[in-house]
């Protein structure tokens, strides 16, 4: 197309100072033409998605049409069933993602980057893998709730699969199990023996955790009405609340347990058995690890990661070398068995079929840290009330 530029009609248009310009009717209603095209831009580009400028966003979802991490932090709250402890290390976790990015998180918003960016800074205050690991989880978990939910739609999780250690790692780096010599020399100390006189309630919390591999937070939280005896006289623990169906279980317990001085120890309660009180975030057991903390350094026991639930690892690794088959050690300790012809196509072990297989072992382990005498092993102690 031939093009005279000599004889072009023009208009000026310069908005930024205000000034609209036409010469005659025709180019007087192409100004009119072109304001309205802009302004008709105008509206266009305020709807599109706002891109915030904080590190690694380039998000095609507009930030005011997404959740912040803490408001779904609130609604994971009200939906799901989560322990003090947990909610406490959700709160800090987000709280501490928000503060380093020094912006409030739109869950549409966050992606892998920033995810990356987040354990270089955890390592960098000097935090472990292990540590990483589970503050990256809280952060998974929510953003698949919000997937789950609706609140966040068309996106991936950018937490996934962005654990710093594998499973076979995690496994290693955890808490190690006690060994038999030391079992030995933390029940049969001095130190041990005192407390049964000067702090009972540590005593029997950790003679529990010897003999029923409870977790620490189920030991210090039994109430009277948890011990219960069966139709054949078999003394047992009812454990009714835990996180998983299979946690929810009864533990036999040996009737030698329920000697003089427990019985005349447990009819002084009211309810609950020991005094131990929950702390927002630390449970009910934090007191009676510090102490259990204290008692191994006593002893001058410091190899690795040894901790309370280090008993329960002992008594679930004590009873396999003594031939306790698979299925009644997960009922024991409350274990999820994942075959699928144990789990679908059999029942559970009744409490007393479950206490002919386990208590004599508990007897053994009695007898071997000296807190019954041999001569007690086979007299048959009255029944607890």
């Amino acid at each position: 197309m031939d093009i005279d530029f000599k004889n072009i009609k023009k208009y000026e248009l310069d908005l930024s100072r205000g000034i609209a310009k036409s010469d005659g009717p025709e180019d007087h209603q192409r100004l009119l033409e072109a304001m309205a095209f802009m302004r008709e831009s105008q509206n266009q580009s305020q709807k599109q998605p706002h891109i915030s400028e904080g590190p690694g966003r380039a998000s095609p979802f507009p930030s005011t049409k997404s959740l912040t991490l803490l408001e779904l932090l609130d609604k994971y709250f009200l939906l799901k069933k989560v322990k003090p402890a947990t909610i406490l290390a959700h709160k800090n976790t987000v709280k501490e993602f928000e503060a380093f990015f020094k912006l409030k998180c739109h869950i549409s918003e966050i992606q892998v980057g920033d995810i990356t960016r987040f354990q270089e800074y955890l390592a960098s205050k000097g935090n472990v893998p292990r540590t990483i690991d589970g503050k990256i989880g809280y952060i998974k978990a929510l953003l698949n709730f919000a997937i789950k939910q609706g609140y966040l739609l068309n996106q991936k999780n950018p937490a996934e699969n962005m654990s710093l250690m594998t499973k076979r790692q995690k496994l290693s780096d955890g808490y190690l199990i006690f060994e038999t010599e030391e079992i030995k020399q933390i029940f049969t100390s001095d130190y041990y023996k005192e407390q049964k006189q000067s702090d009972p309630d540590y005593y029997y919390v950790l003679l529990l955790g010897l003999v029923t591999g409870c977790r620490i937070s189920e030991i210090t939280t039994l109430t009277k009405s948890q011990f219960q005896i069966s139709e054949h006289r078999n003394n047992f623990i009812v454990i009714r609340d835990s996180k998983t169906s299979a946690g929810k279980r009864e533990i036999p317990l040996p009737s030698h347990f329920f000697d003089d001085d427990f019985k005349k120890y447990f009819d002084s309660k009211e309810d609950f058995i020991f005094r131990y009180v929950s702390r927002e975030g630390k449970g009910s057991g934090n007191a009676v690890g510090k102490k259990f903390a204290r008692h191994l350094a006593e002893l001058k026991i410091n190899r690795g990661k040894l901790v309370f639930h280090s008993l329960r690892k002992f008594l679930n690794d004590y009873f396999m070398k003594n031939e306790i088959p698979y299925e009644p050690r997960c009922q024991f300790f409350g274990h999820e068995i994942e075959s699928v012809n144990v789990a679908t196509y059999s029942n559970k072990f009744g409490v007393d079929k479950l206490a002919e297989i386990i208590i004599q072992q508990q007897l053994k382990l009695l007898r071997m840290t000296k807190l019954i005498p041999e001569s007690e092993m086979f007299k048959k102690l009255p029944q607890a009330d």
